[in-house]
Formats: structure tokens, sequence, C-alpha cells
């Protein structure tokens, strides 16, 4: 899908009853503003020097094995051995000694310091499985299998609550299968998006997410070229790759009519013929300044004084109108960027009163919003419209059927066999 624009372009808005200058600049007329704070981490370079502060004399690390591990590994998963790697690291420098390679007891030891501090099963596992692939770059066996260790993760799932937090859904909305949705919907949402250029990149976002069910890492590397136009109005996306599917054979995803005009719309907007879809957007504004009539100079005395009129500037002459600049970037936006995206749209929603949450409420579903929720909202919803668990598993691209199940936890009761069976004759 291509759209075509010129560079730059300007339209006068009413805005507060003062009219407004608009500029669209496309992707290399100017550079984005700078954002504040820090440079992301370099997740490499704070794994390998994690590793060499953890080894001891006597271990070494295999370069080529450590090399070949990163490249099999996507970016999301390299930054999750890093932040694993860094808490086993931090309960090194409280235990003292040498991390790695580790014993069994080191291995139980830093099980119950994570129970301590009130971490996760789940996530206590996640670190585990790191420390597996870190002895394996070492060249020896893993502690991490042994039976007591084993035995002492068992135990700690028996002791504390193992089930984990789902995010918050985010389903179409009212009217869509038997269950309808409750708290933030995506029809809401896309209500909130106003019609300034970063509203239709949020709608046209929002829109591809909920039809798709993209991951975030996905989501943000969707190009414009992936994006075949069927006659009837909709549309097929090329899933070029995946978090099941890293060696890019590829899959598809359908997209709706409504969601392709939002998508067409943003395009135009933004100028955007190629590359990535989703962008960020930098956002200059300037405040109207009235017109300024130069001062009065002194009169000699006994003389009167009058300003040329050709002295008078046209720019100090003439008033400026308050102006908004938008500057569409090059680089795709990042996942932290979506998640913003979601919660601010969730908030805008609230303050227009477009769902029915107030209060403490209303914060905890913004909070249990994330980037996660238009997937976990269209498992429930295709649930509620009765799909089976495979189908879904194979439309959200799973390679089982588990994990839509869990999603899908609360409402697949409703659409299991014994509720099929009995839904006409028990009433």
């Amino acid at each position: 899908m291509a759209a075509t624009s010129p560079s730059a372009r300007s339209a006068s808005a009413a805005q507060d009853g003062a009219a407004e200058l608009v500029v669209v600049r496309a992707a290399g007329d100017a550079p984005l503003p700078r954002r504040p704070g820090g440079r992301a981490t370099d997740r490499v370079a704070q794994l390998t020097a994690l590793l060499v502060s953890l080894v001891g004399q006597d271990g070494a690390i295999d370069r080529l094995a450590f090399r070949k591990s990163l490249e099999a590994r996507a970016p999301m998963s390299v930054k999750a051995l890093a932040n694993d790697l860094a808490c086993y690291a931090s309960f090194c420098a409280r235990a003292g000694g040498i991390g790695l390679p580790a014993n069994e007891a080191r291995i139980v030891a830093y099980l119950e310091d994570c129970e301590r501090r009130g971490l996760k099963p789940a996530t206590v596992g996640r670190r585990l499985a790191s420390l597996a692939v870190v002895h394996g770059l070492l060249g020896v066996a893993s502690p991490t299998r042994a039976s007591i260790v084993r035995d002492a993760l068992r135990g700690f799932r028996r002791r504390v609550d193992v089930t984990q937090r789902q995010a918050g859904p985010l389903r179409f909305g009212e009217g869509l299968g038997s269950a309808p949705a409750k708290g933030f919907t995506l029809s809401a949402l896309l209500q909130a998006c106003p019609g300034t250029v970063p509203g239709l990149r949020d709608a046209a976002l929002l829109s591809l997410a909920c039809d798709t069910g993209l991951r975030v890492s996905e989501l943000v590397r969707v190009a414009c070229d992936q994006i075949t136009v069927e006659g009837d109005g909709s549309a097929v996306l090329t899933v070029a790759r995946s978090k099941t599917d890293q060696d890019g054979q590829g899959a598809y995803a359908w997209l709706s009519p409504d969601t392709v005009r939002r998508v067409s719309a943003w395009l135009a907007s933004g100028g955007i013929a190629e590359g990535p879809l989703f962008r960020r957007i930098g956002v200059v504004r300037t405040k109207a300044r009235a017109a300024e009539a130069p001062a009065a100079l002194p009169a000699p005395p006994g003389l009167r004084w009058r300003w040329p009129a050709a002295a008078i500037a046209p720019d100090d002459a003439q008033p400026r109108l308050a102006s908004t600049t938008f500057v569409i970037g090059k680089d795709p936006l990042t996942p932290a960027a979506v998640r913003l995206i979601i919660k601010r749209t969730a908030r805008r929603a609230a303050d227009e009163h477009l769902v029915n949450l107030f209060g403490t409420e209303l914060d905890a579903a913004i909070a249990a919003l994330s980037t996660h929720s238009l997937r976990v909202g269209l498992t429930q919803d295709l649930f509620a419209s009765g799909e089976d668990a495979g189908p879904i598993a194979q439309a959200l691209r799973w390679t089982s059927t588990s994990t839509a199940l869990r999603y899908g936890r609360k409402l697949a009761p409703s659409s299991n066999a014994t509720a099929r069976m009995l839904r006409e004759v028990r009433r």
C-alpha cells in the first residue's frame, strides 16, 4: 500500500475560536525533536559485561558459541536474557562468591531469595531457563536441571499464587458475540482518536492490531509494502517474521475495510509511501502573536513626528497565527511508544465519557492495559463468537492451543461442548 502527498502542507484550522496554522513535514524534511532522557540500553554489551563479572577464574566463555547464541535469538529474547542475568548478578553481589558456573545449592538459594522478594513463579521459571542458557555458553552442565532445584521450584509454586497477571483485554465493543465487552473497548478508543495527524496514526495502529492480533514486536515492524488491498476493500497483511516463526517462513493476516481506510488516511496525511508504517511524530507548537507597532521615537522640540509607513516591517505589522508542525519520522515506533499510545487514548476516552468507569476502577483499568491487550481482546472476542481453540490458535499464530485457552479462560466455558449442548435445553 502506498500513498503520495506533498512533503510539506499547511492548512488553517479553528481551535478555541482562533485560527491555527497546521504544517505536516514528511519523513526526511526536518529532524525530529530530541527525546528527553538517555539512550537505549545496548543489551548485547550489558549481557557481555554481566558474564565477565560473574565468571570466575576457572570459567571461560566460548566466544563463538556466545556470538551464535545471540544471532539465533530475537532482540526481545536477548533483552530478556540480559534482564534475567542482571537479577541473578544482583543476588550474587549480595551473597558473595563466584556466580558462574553455579552449583545446585547456589541456585536453590537464588530461588529462596526470589520467593522472599515476592517474584512470581513464572518469572522465576524464565530466569532459571536463562541461567541454563548461560551455563551452556560456559560448556558446563546446568544445575537448574537437578532434582533438588526442580523440587525447590515445585515447593515455591505450592506456597504462592501461580496465577499469571493477564493484560486487560481490549475487545471490539458491545454486541459482538454472546458475552458483551465491559470496560475499555476498541470502539471507544477509536472514537477518542482525534482527527489530527497523530490521531489518524493511532487509530490506524489500534485498528490494525485488533484485526490481526499482532504482538507488539511484530506490529512495529509492519511496512507499507506488506499490505495488499483486495477488490472488496479488505486487505491481506504479510507477517514476515514472528515470535513463533524465527526462520521467517511468513504468515498472513486479514485486514477489514475499516482498517484499510484508516491506514490509507494515515499514509495520506503523513506523506508516507514506503518503509515502516507506524512512525514517531514530532510536534512543534508556537503561540499566536499580535501585530507589533514600532516603538515611537521622541519628537524634536516644536515638531510633530510621524513614523514613515515604509519603515514598518511587514512581519512586525502583521499578526502571527498559532501554528502546529507535525514532523513525520523515518524510524518505526518502539514498543514503549505503542504502550503509551494505548494508555493515553484510553485516558482520553474516559475524559470524553466514552466508557462507564470512574475513580479507582478507572485507574486500575488503565493500569491493566498493555501492548498485549488487543491480542487478548481479539482472543476473547473469538471465543465469545463461538470459535474453538484450534482455529483461534491458528488465526493468532500460536503453536499450540494452550495459550489461546489461557487468554480466553473466562469466556471459553460459554462456548465449550457442554455449553453448546445444554444451552437450548436448560434455560
